[in-house]
């Protein structure tokens, strides 16, 4: 028994086992991308949970019992701003959100730096959290995120999607690819509906949990009635009829940048001009004479 505290005390065994810490730093960035990216949509939210706070509670042991290894404090120094990013795009899913803060709030306090440092940045981390989330509590009151922001920038195109009224009844293409998705909520005293297709595709999958992918979604109908769409379905794979129309993916999922180049290609495209050129006679007069794209040269 003493050979074997003596060995998990050795200060080379506690190295190799802190670096063990950088991993629940790629953890939280991968939780925040998919926060952001996806809608959550999980078979059983009480098992998830018991094993997200499990998964929370496992690394925070690991960092505790190496606090003082340098990868564990740079660990403790990076997942306070992960925390906050996971609390600006997940901001009201406190399921997700409360156990990476207490973790990272723990480790920090615990970690092995000094305690002049632990004072600044853990007042400035503090600071971080309460004023960061008052204003962006604000701004969610007027109807602006960090998504809406962000697809309105990169699609052109704003878009603020509320996950609480969604529809789960899904319209999948054939192949798997393509989500058409509706969103039904009373605006001014009316129903509107919107439709949006997404890329499927994108999707990932784990135990009891998927994440469907919505960020980058398009918009193809919006309409005061809830069952405004006369029949939507996919044509093919790639070409989804809705409202009397069809929409082609391929188009509608192009970037702006790109549709706006092609764009530009083909309507500033002019003829080829006619060049007017003088010739020189032997009188030494000049007659006019046109040419489409080759010139004449003095006799």
């Amino acid at each position: 028994m003493d050979k074997f505290l003596k060995f998990i005390k050795n200060k080379w065994f506690l190295l190799g086992i802190s670096f063990l810490s950088l991993i629940y730093v790629f953890f939280l960035g991968k939780i925040a991308q998919l926060v952001f990216t996806s809608y959550l949509e999980t078979e059983n939210a009480t098992t998830l949970t018991i094993m997200y706070v499990f998964v929370n509670f496992l690394f925070a042991v690991l960092m505790f019992f190496t606090r003082k290894q340098i990868p564990t404090i740079i660990t403790a120094v990076l997942i306070p701003l992960e925390a906050f990013v996971i609390m600006i795009v997940g901001f009201g899913q406190w399921h997700i959100i409360i156990p990476p803060v207490v973790v990272s709030a723990v480790i920090f306090l615990a970690c092995g730096v000094g305690e002049s440092f632990k004072t600044v940045a853990g007042t400035l981390f503090l600071m971080m959290f309460v004023v960061g989330g008052l204003v962006y509590s604000v701004f969610l009151n007027f109807g602006i995120s960090l998504r809406y922001v962000l697809v309105d920038q990169i699609y052109e195109e704003d878009q603020e999607l509320d996950y609480s009224a969604r529809s789960l009844d899904y319209l999948i293409s054939a192949d798997g690819r393509y989500r058409l998705v509706n969103y039904t909520k009373e605006r001014d005293g009316l129903v509107i509906t919107e439709y949006y297709v997404e890329e499927a595709y994108k999707d990932e999958e784990y135990p009891f949990v998927t994440f469907r992918r919505s960020f980058g979604c398009r918009k193809v109908l919006a309409t005061a009635y809830e069952n405004a769409a006369p029949n939507p379905r996919w044509v093919s794979d790639d070409i989804l009829y809705i409202d009397g129309k069809t929409v082609e993916m391929e188009e509608l999922f192009a970037h702006p940048e790109a549709a706006e180049e092609e764009e530009t290609e083909t309507t500033t495209k002019a003829p080829p001009a006619r060049i007017t050129i003088t010739e020189a006679s032997s009188a030494g007069s000049e007659a006019p004479l046109e040419a489409d794209t080759e010139t004449s040269t003095a006799d």
